[in-house]
Formats: structure tokens, sequence, C-alpha cells
């Protein structure tokens, strides 16, 4: 990207909280906050003020599946960064005092995640969609879980993850991808060890009741998630997974959307999201809701989607979501760290780059037909799992969802 001053760089690892045993869940993102504190030649501070103190920035984030540190700056400083992340990837020395510390430092990150409700549904909406599996844990870990992370099992799990086949370094920006190849040469580890396997989510459809999580606090607002189990991030179906949440509820001209909060004015938020993983993916709707109109909000949506197993959407719709789908992307890629996490997430994901272009026009080729039968298959009762945090009881809200209907 020669027109740019900057350049962006991540190492991705294909190694999240899914992989993890239940009794150190948290590790990865633990193991993440750690590479921050301290090599065998820089402490916490000096990290910092060679990344910061030069112009760039840093950053490392958890997810189920991947591990990610990334920085970005000025495109001469490429070399320092990328040394400095090296350093913190395999040299790290987790020292007593500062595992001690961060400890707690999680604690209150778990505790404001907690006390946050739209993070808090998420983490009740995995273990509804996900019970007794690694999915359904949060990322953080729980305040019990933490307590038997250490520094030799931080230095174990990253001995073992963060040198794992499928190790990505991406790279954009002012740079040549010839420099880039010398510079990794001779920073990066010669070998690489397997990647773990993982608990594989094999789901079974619900014959019963609805799987549901209630949290119940003395709130104003209600919110309320719904999710529907859904096919990998392999599946052919997920270009058409993109375009029904697009259509159903990701813009201000969505069904949810214009229904609930346009037309009712139920909410101020309503929205739909996806989520792909390795083996499995859900489908989900996301909405803060005024507390005493919980249960004609929860009748609205469940009347939306079952308009649309009835009759699908209409042609003017899917135009418009396919250019706000197109525009979105091009404009999403035009800087250097957008196309650097493009690359580490189709390497990690995918083993290959994925052509934008090319993604573009298998989405831009979804036909009405393919979503009005995606949305049949995937919105049933025996794919969902609900989760609410609000004043209301869990009996109460219990009612509501076994009067939910689909058909």
């Amino acid at each position: 990207m020669q027109h740019v001053e900057s350049v962006s760089a991540g190492f991705f690892i294909p190694i999240g909280s899914r992989f993890e045993e239940a009794a150190i869940n948290g590790s990865a993102h633990f193991a993440e906050h750690m590479i921050f504190k301290g090599t065998t030649t820089r402490n916490a501070l000096d990290i910092a003020i060679e990344i910061e103190g030069s112009g760039g920035a840093i950053n490392a984030y958890t997810t189920e599946d991947q591990t990610c540190l990334e920085t970005r700056g000025p495109a001469e400083l490429f070399p320092h960064f990328l040394e400095i992340m090296s350093d913190m990837l395999w040299n790290s020395t987790f020292p007593f005092e500062e595992v001690e510390r961060e400890r707690e430092v999680i604690a209150e990150e778990i505790v404001m995640y907690q006390e946050n409700p739209s993070d808090h549904l998420h983490d009740l909406l995995s273990l509804a969609l996900w019970p007794d599996h690694p999915l359904g844990r949060p990322i953080t870990g729980s305040e019990a879980s933490i307590l038997g992370i250490n520094a030799e099992s931080l230095k174990a799990f990253t001995q073992q993850c963060y040198n794992c086949e499928g190790l990505t370094l991406a790279v954009a920006g002012n740079i040549s991808h010839e420099a880039v190849v010398a510079l990794a040469d001779t920073l990066l580890p010669k070998s690489s060890q397997a990647k773990l396997p993982f608990k594989q989510y094999l789901h079974t459809p619900s014959a019963g009741s609805v799987p549901f999580i209630h949290d119940r606090r003395n709130n104003e607002q209600s919110h309320l998630a719904l999710a529907f189990h859904t096919s990998g991030r392999h599946s052919e179906e997920r270009h058409v997974l993109r375009m029904l949440s697009l259509l159903l509820g990701e813009t201000m001209s969505s069904r949810l959307f214009q229904e609930l909060r346009e037309k009712r004015g139920l909410c101020y938020h309503i929205s739909s999201d996806f989520s792909l993983y390795e083996d499995t993916g859900t489908f989900e709707i996301h909405a803060a809701l005024d507390s005493d109109r919980l249960r004609e909000s929860f009748k609205a949506i469940q009347e939306v989607l079952q308009e649309v197993i009835k009759n699908g959407f209409n042609a003017d719709e899917l135009a418009q979501a396919k250019r706000f789908a197109s525009g979105q992307a091009r404009i999403g890629l035009e800087t250097p760290q957008a196309q650097m996490s493009w690359l580490g997430d189709s390497l990690t994901s995918f083993g290959s780059i994925v052509d934008p272009d090319k993604a573009r026009e298998i989405q831009d080729s979804v036909t009405l037909e393919q979503c009005h039968a995606l949305a049949k298959k995937t919105f049933q009762l025996e794919n969902l799992a609900i989760s609410s945090i609000g004043p209301h009881r869990e009996k109460g809200m219990q009612a509501l969802i076994d009067d939910f209907q689909l058909a």
C-alpha cells in the first residue's frame, strides 16, 4: 500500500478459549495479558515506551479460536515493531508477582463484563447455546477458574500454543513483501508444533423446551438475546447467512429495526448478527427493551420471524442489502489495519487468502430463494436458545418462551 505512510502487523495464533480445559478456563486470555508484562530483555514499561515512544500502538485480543497480537505505526519502524512482538511472544518470563497482580486485574475485568448487561448477556447466551462445552465458557474465564492459573501453567500453555501449526504473520502498509519475508526469517521460530485439538460441537436439535438462562436484576431496561444454531465457517451457506442478517436486523432499513423501533417504538436497540466457528455457528438477535413492554416486544420479534419464514423477503430488500454489503466491504478494507486483519483472519480460518473481490461476487450472487430456504431451515425452535437480563421473574420469562412459536 504505497500510498500510505504506516504499516500494520499482526501475529495470529489459532488458539483461543475453546482449546482450554474447564479447570484452567481463561488461560488464553490470561496469557495474552501476560505477554505485555516483560521478557528476558524488557520489562512492561520498556515494551510500552519502545512502541508508543516511537509513534506506534500495540494491542492484543483473544477469541474462542484465536489470539492476536498487533501493532501499527510509521512504516519505517516495522523492523522495530516486529522484533518487539517476537520478543513478547517467545521470550516472556511470566514473573510471579506480575501474574498475581494481573490476576486481580482480570478479576476486575470479569466483574466489569458481568455488570455490563450487553456483555453479560452474551456470556449467558453462550452458556445456553453450548452447555458443558468449551464454547459455552467465558473467554476471560471465571473468578474461580483464574485462581487455578499460575506462572508455570502459563509458560506451559504458551510454549505449546504460541508456536503451533497455523501461526500466521500478516502485514499491510507501505512495505514490500520481500522485506517482510526477510525480517520474518530472522525473527520467527524455525519449527512449529502441531495445532492443539479441540472438542468438536455437534448440535443435537432440542426436542423439549428451549434452552434458556435468565439473570434477574432490578434494571429499568430488559436485555434479550435469541440465538439459532447454524453451520460453521466452511459452509457455503455463510454468504447467505450474511445476507439474512442484513435483511433481518443489521441496518436501519432491516425488518426488525423497522418493525420494533420505527413502527412500534418498542426499543432503542434491536439488531441481528452471526458468528461462525470451525464446526458450528450462531445467528443472533439482540434487543434492549422497555421492561413494561417486554411481552409486546417478544411477540413482535416472533411475528417478524414468522413472516420471514412464511414469505421470505422481496427483491428490493435484497438488492439494497447487497449494495450495503458491497459498499461496507470496500470501505472496510481501505486502511492497512483492515487489510492486515483480513489477511490474518483468512489464513487462520481458511488456510488461504480470501480474495475480497471474489467474496463480494459470491455475496452478490445470493438469491431470494436461498435466503428464504435458509430462514426456514434456521429459524426453528429446535435450534433456538435464549438469554435475558432484567427485572422479570424467571417463571414469567419462561411463560413467554413457552408461548413462542415459529411455525
